[in-house]
């Protein structure tokens, strides 16, 4: 039996040849945890550079990544990590990130997060140095866990065929070989891998693959890990070969490319066979969505359907802030920007009271006043405040939907004007709980195009007014309200993102309440002023 140093060297350099991974003496970053494959990759690159071998790399860069989840744990495994590097000569680079907090921010779970950020940290230093290749420890049994992982979430052909030994950038010398030669290769070197504590977590979907179902499956097939990575380098032929197909067919004119837009001629792309037609529907939005446009099997079903579909304009909402729209000839995919501090959704006015502000991103402006009064203001008519401005706004545009009263001490002064974002939440008037503003919109039917076009005026502590909307039932008017806030939007004429479609009427229309004759000036939205 070979040394099993000897034989994992012999098949890490046989892979980087076959697969030609990279070019000799080429910069690679490498991604080290501090486990066993890791190490063993990292070892096995700077032995065959010792030893002069053909493959060698040049330059190794040890890359390590403290996700920041395991405290003083996580904090030692990069200190035994970059004492391991200059051990052995080699370069250094290691950060940490809060993959907690990133999740949260981005609504993903915690190893999605994870898994961007170690390789937004990856491709980051390899850019800083110039490296050719990322290296990666992905193993046979990485393999075989990834295939399941992409089989139980319905993926094509594409998920179907795992991890290619290079992707890109991502270079995978470890795939022929198993975790157990991986572990051998470090004991044959006296290294002792870290063990991190989170690989036995079963929060993480791969964790719970790894020990609990595969040794079921085991149970009918004991090689079960080399026959699924047997069949997925079978797939991937297979798959590469479609690929190579649907390559062909894009680079036809029929395909029309714009900034964030595809169009795909309907009779064309209903003419081609299924399997090709549902590439090009998939290349389609990986090029516009990158990798947040991940198609599982039930969404290229749902483009099927649309595809079917007889309903011009009928529109499908895709992950990676992808739509794909059926038009009269053609089937549009687009993509929505990304919202940046200087976007709409970035944007904060402060809004004093007395006083007024134009949120120019927003296309609106709004006003507020502070009317003193006394116990039992509710029961009696509010003095006059002046004329509803009508800047920009048609003659059907009604007071009661443009202006609110609330209590001002309730309400408080320190106001701020910005639009929706995701995880906005108020408490609509009448109610005791407190709803999600998607789920709000939703219900009174505000086109999503228009959702992030609404003026929202928020106290310190929470919303107050949906503009044209809905108050919250915090700030009501009551029996003992001593002071009035009276708020107003009005639509300004030349908002700095104009857009034909935000009108008063497309805002208000959904939410309108007649104006009732002799009804009291309370602070209801829908009762005149």
């Amino acid at each position: 039996m070979d040394n099993p140093r000897v034989m994992v060297e012999r098949v890490v350099g046989s892979a980087v040849r076959r697969y030609g991974l990279w070019a000799p003496h080429a910069l690679l970053v490498v991604a080290v945890s501090g486990g066993a494959d890791s190490l063993c990759l990292a070892g096995t690159l700077a032995a065959l550079r010792a030893q002069g071998a053909p493959e060698a790399p040049g330059e190794i860069i040890v890359a390590h990544l403290n996700h920041g989840l395991r405290g003083d744990e996580g904090r030692e495994d990069a200190a035994w990590v970059e004492a391991f590097a200059r051990e052995h000569g080699l370069r250094f680079i290691g950060a940490t990130v809060n993959v907690a907090v990133l999740a949260r921010r981005e609504r993903r779970s915690l190893e999605d997060a994870a898994r961007r950020a170690r390789y937004g940290f990856l491709r980051r230093v390899a850019a800083e140095a110039g490296a050719a290749r990322i290296c990666v420890g992905h193993t046979r049994d990485d393999q075989a866990e990834t295939v399941l992982l992409h089989f139980l979430r319905g993926a094509g052909l594409a998920g179907l065929a795992g991890m290619a030994p290079r992707a890109g950038d991502i270079a995978r010398p470890l795939l022929d070989l198993t975790r157990a030669e991986t572990l051998a290769y470090c004991e044959a070197r006296g290294w002792r891998p870290r063990e991190d504590s989170s690989n036995a977590d079963s929060r993480f979907a791969r964790n719970r693959v790894r020990y609990e179902l595969l040794p079921i499956l085991e149970r009918y097939n004991s090689n079960l890990r080399e026959t699924l990575a047997r069949n997925a380098a079978l797939i991937g032929e297979d798959d590469g070969y479609l690929d190579a197909l649907t390559a062909a067919l894009e680079s036809d004119s029929h395909v029309q490319r714009a900034q964030d837009t595809i169009r795909l001629p309907l009779d064309w792309l209903r003419a081609q066979p299924l399997a090709l037609r549902r590439r090009l529907l998939l290349r389609a939005s990986s090029e516009l969505g990158g990798e947040d446009a991940s198609l599982a099997a039930r969404h290229i079903g749902q483009l099927d359907t649309l595809l079917d579909s007889q309903r011009t304009g009928k529109s499908l909402n895709l992950p990676g802030r992808l739509r794909a729209i059926l038009d009269y000839d053609a089937l549009t995919l687009t993509r929505a920007p990304v919202q940046k501090e200087n976007d709409v959704a970035g944007h904060e006015y402060a809004l004093p009271a007395p006083g007024c502000v134009e949120a120019q991103e927003l296309g609106w402006r709004v006003r507020a006043w502070i009317v003193e009064g006394s116990p039992g203001l509710e029961s009696t008519a509010l003095p006059d405040l002046p004329a509803l401005g009508r800047v920009g706004t048609p003659a059907d545009l009604e007071r009661a939907e443009a202006r609110v009263y609330l209590d001002a001490d309730a309400a408080g002064t320190d106001l701020l004007v910005r639009a929706w974002r995701p995880g906005d939440r108020f408490r609509p008037l009448g109610m005791a709980q407190e709803k999600k503003l998607q789920d709000f919109f939703a219900d009174v039917k505000i086109p999503r195009a228009l959702r992030g076009r609404i003026p929202l005026i928020f106290n310190e502590r929470h919303l107050l007014w949906i503009g044209g909307q809905r108050i919250d039932d915090r700030a009501r008017l009551t029996p003992t309200t001593r002071r009035v806030l009276a708020l107003q939007i009005e639509l300004l004429t030349s908002p700095a993102s104009s857009s034909s479609d935000l009108s008063p009427s497309s805002l208000l229309g959904s939410a309108r309440h007649p104006a009732r004759k002799g009804t009291r000036r309370h602070g209801h939205l829908g009762e005149p002023a």
